[in-house]
């Protein structure tokens, strides 16, 4: 009776295991997460590798299976995941591994049998053409090209010419002999004459009406980063900064519904590694280089395809905007921070009874030519400067004026020394206003009471104000994914690139490829060019030599409650 008891208990436990193991089977299919193969690749020490944002119910498994690779190569490249695998955690993985589990295609095939297979005509390929202008140019689909030519790819980059297909003869729509068409007898020919009022001669040069372009908003965007990230060496950490906030930004605008493909090219110290490469050459945008030199090899590049191309940090870039009529100066160059520094500084000595203006620098090369820019601006502008030199200067501070002290220094040990000068004055508060410039943000072991108490202005070209929510919400998320704290170059990443893909979704590329079409450049202006980010603030402006400029700087006031306030310009 036990036994049969026991039995019975234990078939009844086996039933009950196997409708629990069905039961749960549904449920653990439906858990599983669709993995989307990254659109975004980067070169790492020469290696081709996907850029892979884990997402919510990833698993190792999922991710090596989907990008066909083992689960100890993904530790081998991604160390990280030794300890699990967590959402938000930037994977590398070798494109090497999908590639390898693609079959090669077959050869294409004729798509139109209407094509003679003995007749074709030569071209030859010029450079940054591609397969689409030469099957619009001989009216041929581009696909036939390909089956004529035994291509397997639309790459053009070992391809010097190509035989394009010819259309089999048709029979003849007329029995009139050939030449009777070509009569003046012929009333269906009309000639390229003066007596046709809608047929223009080709050298007389009339003005071209430009209107709004078509602006496909669905259409995908490829966007070009150029990066001097040294990934075959020692990486350099503030591109890598730059490039992390990038990253995030690709990932916001696709939540916001925009798609964008990434072509991340990492040039090194070497410009021309990259400069004809076709990543560039299919960009709707180029974001970089980031220095002067680099950027002047590319504009010629940008220019010939009419491709808009951003200066992301150099100030000195502007000087290239005459050469370039596509290009974005994003930093503020130096001559605006100069103009807007000068705009804050009369604005000051407008409402000041008895202004006495003073400008005070150090004996630096840098440093005395700003401030011989800055007096040059102030006095085109109407201002009067009373003094200007080194701190001996500061003999001319007046007790019965209002004195506006502009500091032209960025050495914390001459800041200190100048401020100390001031103090020992006596001059009461109310009637000193002080400028600084914007490295005095980072200075630590000066007395910081000092700028509250003589009212301190500083014109910065970006400012980070940590009271705003969506800072806050930026720094938490930097945190969670790098685990570290966002640094400057990282906000700067993130607000250009978000900018700027933004810009492009709306139009960017089609309303600056006709610098001349005002329509077009008025929209840009007005609808896509204006943008508060986090760091930066952007408002571009027509270059009246070519080009685009930024034009926002910030204001940043130390008022006497010891109190920090900012302002747009």
């Amino acid at each position: 009776m036990e036994t049969n008891f026991r039995q019975r208990i234990s078939r009844l436990c086996i039933r009950l295991l196997f409708v629990a193991v069905v039961a749960a089977a549904p449920t653990y299919a439906l858990s599983q997460v669709k993995i989307t193969i990254s659109d975004q690749i980067v070169s790492v020490k020469g290696e081709k590798m996907y850029v892979h944002n884990v997402k919510k119910g990833e698993t190792i498994y999922s991710i090596c299976k989907a990008y066909n690779i083992t689960a100890d190569d993904l530790q081998r490249y991604n160390p990280v995941i030794a300890s699990g695998l967590k959402e938000g955690q930037i994977l590398y993985i070798p494109v090497s591994g999908l590639q390898n589990s693609v079959s090669e295609p077959d050869s294409p095939q004729p798509q139109n049998t209407e094509y003679d297979p003995e007749s074709f005509i030569n071209h030859k390929v010029r450079w940054l053409e591609n397969l689409d202008d030469i099957a619009e140019k001989y009216g041929v689909d581009k696909k036939d090209i390909m089956a004529f030519n035994n291509m397997k790819s639309e790459s053009l980059r070992k391809i010097k010419r190509l035989k394009i297909p010819v259309k089999k003869a048709e029979p003849p729509y007329t029995t009139q002999p050939v030449d009777s068409l070509f009569t003046d007898n012929n009333p269906q020919i009309q000639t390229d004459t003066p007596d046709n009022p809608d047929i223009l001669p080709d050298d007389t040069d009339y003005p071209k009406v430009y209107s709004m372009p078509d602006i496909d908003a669905s259409k995908a965007r490829t966007i070009a980063l150029l990066l001097p990230m040294n990934s075959n060496g020692k990486a350099n950490a503030n591109y890598m900064d730059f490039y992390s906030g990038a990253l995030m930004a690709i990932e916001q605008i696709k939540r916001d519904g925009g798609s964008i493909k990434l072509n991340v090219l990492d040039y090194g110290e070497d410009i021309s590694s990259v400069a004809f490469s076709e990543k560039i050459s299919e960009a709707d945008l180029i974001i970089g280089p980031i220095r002067y030199q680099a950027l002047k090899e590319i504009v010629p590049m940008a220019n010939s395809l009419r491709i808009p191309i951003v200066s992301p940090l150099d100030a000195a870039a502007d000087s290239l905007l005459g050469e370039c009529p596509y290009l974005f100066q994003a930093a503020l160059s130096t001559q605006r921070q100069v103009e807007a520094l000068a705009d804050m500084i009369i604005d000051e000595a407008s409402k000041a009874p008895n202004p006495n203006i003073i400008i005070v620098y150090s004996t630096s090369s840098a440093d005395a030519s700003k401030a011989e820019m800055l007096k040059q601006v102030l006095e085109e502008k109407g201002a009067s400067v009373t003094a200007s030199g080194s701190s001996g200067v500061l003999s001319a501070v007046r007790r019965d004026m209002d004195n506006i002290i502009v500091v032209q220094t960025y050495t914390e040990g001459l800041t200190a020394e100048i401020l100390r000068q001031i103090d020992i004055k006596m001059i009461p508060p109310e009637k000193v206003t002080l400028f600084g410039t914007p490295k005095w943000k980072n200075f630590e072991a000066l007395d910081m009471s000092l700028y509250f108490k003589y009212n301190t202005r500083i014109c910065m070209p970006h400012n980070i104000d940590l009271n705003r929510q969506d800072v806050r919400q930026f720094i938490r998320a930097y945190r969670s994914l790098y685990n570290c704290e966002p640094k400057a170059y990282a906000f700067n990443g993130y607000d250009i690139v978000y900018f700027f893909c933004k810009a492009v979704l709306g139009g960017m590329r089609e309303c600056s490829e006709e610098p001349d079409n005002t329509i077009a450049s008025d929209y840009m202006q007005k609808n896509l060019l204006q943008l508060d980010m986090l760091q930066q603030k952007f408002r571009f402006v027509r270059n009246p030599e070519g080009g685009w400029v930024n034009t926002a700087a910030t204001k940043i006031y130390f008022n006497p409650d010891y109190s920090i306030t900012q302002e747009q310009n």
